[in-house]
């Protein structure tokens, strides 16, 4: 049966503060409504200062990036609803800041700042209001979507652009609401699903849900259900909303926003330099996805491929780099070792001045220590491990495996490659294989 699908995409923003008030934003990390003040709780008489604009500015990159049109102007609108999560009665919204554009082949309706509503558990009746005032941005797109798996990918090319422009509160990751219907349908929306992966199983999941019922003769209601990780399915909430029932009023607390003060820099997109990149590393733009996972892996490509060549720059950043940053659960950034740094080290591995296991035990050190060009340089100066540790490490790991030695002595030639092994790895990989192998061979004759 044809489908139509369409996601609302609702992106937390990495902000100190949340969009209204001076309240951290860190609400995943702290004890229940203790991020909280008379204003994000809607107390009366508080007032909103004016909106935050590390948020707003985030929301108008977003847009660049996604080849959207700017507006030149927006206002913030109350959004009315009746829900515990949101004790105001109304959510604040903005007007398009943008529209057009489109991302993996769906077109983008418009985009949105708003603030986000507090956390409501129906089974205990708990509240948590920490959430409630943080910035979101909303991405609406039209109903492109071919299939399931379009939708995960769609999710997945956003959150790659959102971590390159480093706005997206990582913690929280991207949630969406997802609309369905079959054969011209009833829409029905399956809310806040969260991550690319269960936005393809919720969807696949209300898809065979309505296309049984429709085979079945039975109609489809127009409705707001949610998705269930654990079962995979959906299930009913509540009926649908028109727009005619959240009354959208201008709020009288907030002024306008000239979004043209906002307009970003002109600066390349991260999917035009994911394309660039893997014209220069002679791969497919799904392979270099991973340079634009921030921009500062993208820098140490290029950098590296300038000075090494592009061949050896992707290995060792798609590999070796982004290995310890994913170990230790931080971005480029963050860490110790500087883009140069990298580029530097790649270089003195591909013109085997040391070894590629000396090259992953720097980049270690330095990640845990920082000081990569102090020890690059301590490395080079030092020329290997000399010819006494190389000669002492060879009469070793012979002297610990006579087995080995016999085997090789009785015509078993691949022997030779453990006893390599075992010297290098005393060496710590800092003379080349190469060497280790002649001194290796070297020793073995009667």
């Amino acid at each position: 049966m044809s489908a139509r699908i369409g996601l609302e995409a609702h992106v937390p923003v990495a902000t100190r503060s949340k969009l209204f008030c001076a309240c951290p934003a860190d609400a995943l990390e702290a004890p229940p409504n203790t991020r909280v003040c008379p204003t994000c709780t809607a107390q009366p008489g508080a007032k909103p200062m004016a909106p935050n604009r590390a948020a707003l500015v985030a929301g108008a990159r977003l847009a660049h990036a996604l080849g959207m049109t700017l507006a030149p102007r927006a206002r913030f609108l109350r959004k009315h609803y009746f829900y515990p999560d949101s004790p105001a009665g109304y959510q604040r919204t903005s007007e398009p800041f943008a529209t057009g554009g489109a991302l993996e082949g769906v077109r983008l309706t418009e985009l949105h700042v708003e603030e986000d509503p507090g956390a409501f558990d129906p089974a205990t009746g708990f509240v948590d209001l920490n959430r409630a005032g943080t910035p979101l941005i909303e991405l609406v797109t039209e109903p492109d979507l071919k299939d399931a798996a379009h939708a995960r990918r769609f999710v997945q090319e956003l959150t790659l652009a959102l971590g390159y422009l480093g706005i997206l509160r990582d913690a929280a990751g991207v949630k969406a609401d997802c609309n369905v219907s079959v054969a011209g349908g009833a829409r029905v929306e399956v809310k806040n699903v969260h991550g690319a992966r269960n936005v393809e199983r919720a969807i696949a999941a209300e898809l065979a849900r309505q296309e049984e019922a429709l085979a079945k003769g039975a109609p489809v209601a127009r409705g707001t259900r949610a998705f269930d990780e654990a079962t995979g399915s959906t299930r009913a909430l509540r009926d649908k909303e028109t727009a005619a029932d959240y009354r959208h009023l201008p709020d009288p607390d907030v002024l306008p926003i000239d979004i043209m003060t906002l307009a970003p820099r002109a600066e390349e997109s991260p999917f035009a330099r994911r394309a660039r990149l893997a014209r220069i590393a002679g791969v497919e733009e799904g392979e270099a996805s991973p340079l634009i996972e921030e921009p500062r892996l993208a820098e140490a490509f290029e950098r590296a491929a300038a000075l090494a060549g592009p061949k050896a720059a992707f290995a060792f950043v798609v590999r070796d780099v982004r290995a310890e940053l994913e170990f230790r659960g931080v971005r480029l950034a963050e860490a110790r070792v500087t883009p140069d740094e990298i580029a530097r080290l790649v270089e003195a591995t591909a013109t085997k001045r040391i070894t590629p296991q000396a090259a992953t035990r720097l980049l270690r050190g330095a990640f845990d220590q920082g000081g990569l060009a102090a020890s690059l340089a301590a490395e080079l100066a030092g020329g290997g491990a000399g010819d006494d540790a190389l000669a002492q490490a060879v009469a070793a790991s012979l002297a610990e495996n006579p087995k080995a030695v016999a085997d090789y002595r009785a015509g078993k030639g691949t022997a030779v490659n453990f006893l390599v092994g075992q010297v290098m790895r005393k060496l710590q990989g800092r003379v080349p294989a190469e060497q280790v192998r002649a001194a290796v061979e070297r020793a073995l004759q009667p």
